[in-house]
Formats: C-alpha cells, structure tokens, sequence
C-alpha cells in the first residue's frame, strides 16, 4: 500500500518538477483564426485531358484550435487541432468539357460543411547566434473536408438546367519537412518564418451525385510526391515572461494530385482504367493565439 502510495506521488509531481527545470518547457495555446480556400476535384480522360472539374469554396471558415508544445532542451514536440466552422455562404462550381471544350456549368450553393485539421511535428532548434534560431521540422497533418452542395442551376450545350445536388468528404494524409526560423527583433518581440514541402501524401475521397433514377459515386486514392507546400509568417509578443500573443498567417499551396478512380456505378466497387481522379487544395489562414507557458 505505501509503494502504491508513493508511486501515486511521483506520478503526481513528476511532470511539475520536469517543467520547474529551465531546459523542460511546457506551453498552451487557445487560437482562434479564419481561412479562406477552395478544394478542387478532378476527373481526367486516360489521356491526360480533364473532363470534370468540381471547385468547393471555403470563403471564409471560421477556426476554432488549440496548440501544445513541449520542448526539453533543443529538442521540440508540438500537437495543434483545428475545427473549422462556415461563417459565410459559399458556393461549389461544377464544369464539365468534351473534346477539350467546355459544355456544362452549374453553381450549387454548400448547405453544410465540416473541417478538421490535426498537425504533429517534431523539430529541433540551432542557434546560429544570440538572436537567431534555425529549427529543422518534421511535420505529420492530417485534414478531413466534407461538404453538401445542394441542387444547383446553370448551362448546359447553351441551354439553362437544373441540376440535383452533389456531396464530398476527402481525407488528407500530409508528411511535410522544412526549416523555420525564430528571430529576436527585441527582447519581447519575435518574428518567426517556415517554409515546408510535403514529400509524400496520399487523400481518400468520396463523391455522391444526387439523382432520382441514376445517382451516382465514386472514389478517388492518390499518393503524390512533393506536390504540397507551406509557408508560415507570424510574429511572437511576449506580454509577460508566461503569457505571449501571436499573430499568424499560414499559406498551403500546390499542385493537383491525380490517382486511380474507383466507381459503383456499375454495381459494386472497380477500378475505372479509362479515367483517373484528381485533388487540389489551397488556402489562406490568418488568426492569433494566446500562449501560456509553464
């Protein structure tokens, strides 16, 4: 009883006196920040020529998040989730070509949007100087999208349609390497770049056409390499030596990502040869956080 005791109280104190140590450092930071980005799914011929393209509007979302870090010496351990909120109305775009021309264009507004965006990244820190750090970063994100368009209206071959509704979720598996920087401009006042490519990724995605007689679903899977970026510009103000403000924005950017393309359409799940699914994303992410360090 009194080693179960005991062992109960270290457990206790342990991570207070980790954190009482000068090198062990513990932070928390609430963050609240807005995102303005487009998804975009494609649909390629086996030759290459796009025949769909469906554009998912983001503009804006409004994020919700919380960011942890725990550093012990140079060495740097952080977790960050985001959940992301509509705060205005956005629109997805469907265009359809044949023979490299477009015939088809329908706007269908978003009823209904969820976002997730989770980061785990592990870095280490060289100082260069008194005031000038290089951190090295491995950056493991994960980012779940799901929409639902409802009916929408357009052309079609010149002609005015009414179209039914479109759904899309898309899960996005990100491994991202890069170097940050950490200037001093003075002793309260931090300015703080990134620069990261992702060299390898691979997204899930489902897509649902609405339809009373011939709905239809398909899936895409990609891998990709070194298609995605990031860059990340923010500046650090320490209010105390415990509690600081920062300022961020976050840019994620890139090339579309093409795959093979599964389809039920006739019946049960098959790899469709004759057309690959694509991928993009893009998006802009500003916002603030207060730390709280320990």
């Amino acid at each position: 009883m009194k080693k179960c005791f005991f062992a109960v109280i270290v457990s206790l104190l342990f991570p207070i006196l980790c954190f009482s140590q000068t090198d062990f450092h513990f932070s928390v930071a609430p963050r609240l920040s807005a995102t303005w980005g487009e998804l975009t799914e494609l649909l390629y011929n086996n030759d290459g020529t796009l025949v769909s393209q469906l554009d998912w509007e983001q503009k804006p979302l409004i994020n919700l998040g919380l960011e942890a870090e725990l550093s012990f010496y140079n060495f740097v351990l952080s977790a960050a989730f985001d959940y992301s909120a509509p705060l205005g109305n956005s629109y997805m775009y469907d265009s359809d070509w044949e023979d490299e021309k477009k015939y088809s264009f329908t706007k269908h507004q978003i009823i209904k949007t969820e976002n997730y965006n989770t980061e785990l990244a592990f870095a280490y820190k060289i100082k260069t100087g008194t005031k000038l750090s290089v951190i090295p970063e491995l950056q493991l994100n994960y980012i779940y999208s799901s929409f639902d368009a409802g009916n929408g209206s357009g052309t079609r071959h010149n002609r005015d349609i009414r179209v039914y509704g479109v759904d899309y979720n898309r899960h996005s598996f990100f491994v991202f390497t890069g170097l940050s920087t950490r200037a001093e401009l003075t002793p309260r006042f931090f300015l703080k770049t990134a620069f990261f490519t992702a060299p390898f990724l691979f997204q899930h995605s489902y897509d649902y056409h609405h339809g009373v007689k011939h709905p239809f679903s398909s899936r895409d899977v990609q891998m990709a390499f070194f298609t995605k970026y990031k860059f990340n510009l923010s500046t650090e103000f320490f209010i105390a030596k415990t509690l600081s403000l920062e300022l961020f924005t976050r840019f994620l950017f890139g090339f579309p990502d093409k795959g093979p393309l599964y389809s039920d359409y006739f019946g049960s799940w098959a790899h469709i040869t004759e057309q690959k699914g694509g991928a993009a994303i893009n998006y802009i992410k500003s916002g603030l956080s207060l730390k709280l360090i320990f």
